[in-house]
């Protein structure tokens, strides 16, 4: 077990993924994280607020007065079919990640179709190509697996690594994606931890199988950690202790009912470091 100080388990670093409050602008996400107690961000390279300089001006002086680090950069979608266009928007997406100085860019093969074989194969070229681009901008790169992307589970996401061999290539395990893909604690202790780089915290319920509003879950409303039924203090107690926790729960009905995102992200941060908390006693 890695030597954590008495601070550091008593008031354990969680962070803030920016999916949790998307809808609002940036220095607003910055503003609410900190509010809310948050150790990290994590910043979507797809935000239409990167495009207006004076929002984005604002954020990065928010950034530098709160001294919060932006622990990953979101929204890097690899496209089995995209060729040399899509991994030019890639190139484009980390120069907006340097910007920033996150050093972690997530890749998904997002695939929602319902009909279509999932075949992590179909995306191994281009996500290869894309890891050694990141390699050369000194950035380190992570792959989401979740039902609905081309890399499906853990064990897909695993296989994938494993096959491509890229040294700056981990594993995002986001707790939702792990659940409706039938997979816990079981599965990930079957993992070399070295591959796991990353972990995204919710919880819901313990639903069977893939429902048809899996995707609205996802987006729009997941639960606090420790209100639901996901098995997360053991998920969190199987990673390696230096990998990054960070909360994605967006919470439309609570914004919907005039929650302010200072009150929301102080509501998540709370439960995400309590099941981290809980975690910590179980390594």
């Amino acid at each position: 077990m890695d030597h954590l100080s008495t601070d550091e388990d008593q008031h354990p670093s969680v962070g803030l993924e920016h999916l949790t409050l998307r809808e609002e602008s940036l220095p607003v996400f910055v503003a609410a994280a900190v509010a809310g107690g948050a150790d990290s961000i994590c910043m979507s390279v797809n935000h239409p607020g990167l495009q207006d300089r004076r929002e984005l001006s604002e954020t990065l002086s928010r950034l530098r007065a709160s001294d919060i680090p932006i622990a990953m950069g979101d929204g890097f979608l690899v496209s089995p079919t995209a060729g040399k266009a899509g991994l030019d928007a890639l190139r484009r997406r980390l120069d907006v990640l340097a910007e920033f100085g996150a050093p972690l860019a997530n890749t998904c093969a997002f695939e929602p179709d319902p009909d279509l074989r999932r075949d992590p194969g179909c995306v191994e070229d281009v996500l290869g190509e894309f890891c050694q681009v990141a390699r050369t901008a000194g950035v380190d790169v992570l792959i989401e697996f979740t039902p609905l992307s081309h890399v499906p589970s853990l064990a897909a996401a695993v296989g994938l690594v494993e096959r491509l061999d890229q040294p700056n290539l981990r594993i995002l395990v986001d707790t939702l994606h792990l659940a409706r893909a039938g997979e816990g604690p079981d599965d990930l202790r079957q993992v070399d931890r070295r591959l796991i780089g990353y972990c995204q915290l919710s919880d819901g319920l313990r639903a069977p199988g893939i429902s048809s509003d899996y995707l609205d879950e996802a987006m729009n409303e997941r639960a606090i950690p420790g209100t639901g039924e996901f098995p997360l203090a053991e998920v969190v107690s199987l990673l390696p202790r230096d990998v990054v926790v960070s909360a994605e729960v967006p919470l439309r009905g609570l914004q919907r009912a005039g929650v302010s995102p200072e009150e929301r992200a102080r509501r998540i941060l709370d439960g995400a470091r309590r099941v981290v908390t809980r975690a910590r006693s179980l390594q």
